[in-house]
This record gives structure tokens, C-alpha cells and sequence, in this order.
């Protein structure tokens, strides 16, 4: 009866762990296969944003729409400084079926605290998609 459980058991681990295989490899959309923005502290304060997406094919317009960058005195309360879109920043958006750039640098406070939630977008004649990437907080360095 001992062995029976324990088979059971491994039976039901095997089973959980390919399903988990199975949604591991799904992909993020017809159109988005990755996508992330990032922030990076530089000296004096600076910020430097970076926007990374990868298509499932190439794309005619592959890169960032909006990006809102947040703020905070205490790295709880967050407030929007800044709003940036790819009409206004053509950095943002290219296209082929990567796009990987530094697109904005924002100077803020040194020792406040900074993050920001980024639409990646990749689109093409048939449709697009758009999907939103919340970065994780950082403070601003001397």
C-alpha cells in the first residue's frame, strides 16, 4: 500500500511539472513574443530607460507607445513626473523583429525613487498588439 502512494505521488509531481512546461513556452501574442522595459540609475541622478521587445516576426513598428515614469520622496507614495510617447520620441519605436534601445533619459532627484510602466508594441498589416511592462523601482544615485 506504501508503494502505491509513493508511485502515486511521483505520478502527480510528473504530471504538475509538465504542465507547467506547457505554459512556459506560450508566447506573449501573435504579434509579441518578449517584451520588457528597464531602468537603469546613473551618476548624478540620471536615469536611463530602455525598451526591449522581440516579435514573432519582423514588424513594421516594433518598440514603445507610452512610457510613464513615477516618483517618490520615500519609495512608497508615487507620483507621475513624466509622460513620454513615441510621437514625440521617435527612439522609441522601430522596426524588424527586435528592438533593443536606450530610449529617454530622464534627470531626476538624486536619492528619490523611480519606476515606470512601459506599452510595448509590435504591429504589422495584418493587426498589433500592446501589452504593458512594469518595471521594478529604483533610486536615483549621486
Amino acid at each position: 500500500m506504501k508503494k502505491i502512494k509513493i508511485l502515486s505521488l511521483l505520478l502527480l509531481i510528473c504530471m504538475s511539472a509538465s504542465l507547467l512546461c506547457v505554459g512556459a513556452s506560450a508566447r506573449s501574442s501573435n504579434y509579441l513574443d518578449l517584451y520588457g522595459v528597464f531602468l537603469t540609475p546613473q551618476s548624478n541622478g540620471k536615469i536611463v530607460i530602455t525598451v526591449d521587445v522581440d516579435g514573432i516576426r519582423s514588424m513594421t513598428q516594433i518598440g514603445a507607445s507610452t512610457i510613464y515614469l513615477y516618483e517618490s520622496k520615500n519609495g512608497t507614495d508615487f507620483t507621475r513626473v513624466k509622460t513620454y510617447n513615441y510621437e514625440d520620441y521617435p527612439a522609441m519605436m522601430g522596426s524588424g523583429r527586435h528592438f533593443y534601445e536606450d530610449v529617454v533619459t530622464y534627470y531626476g532627484v538624486i536619492g528619490r525613487y523611480y519606476y515606470a510602466i512601459g506599452y510595448c508594441y509590435a504591429g504589422d498589416e495584418t493587426g498589433y498588439d500592446e501589452k504593458s511592462y512594469t518595471t521594478s523601482i529604483v533610486r536615483a544615485k549621486a
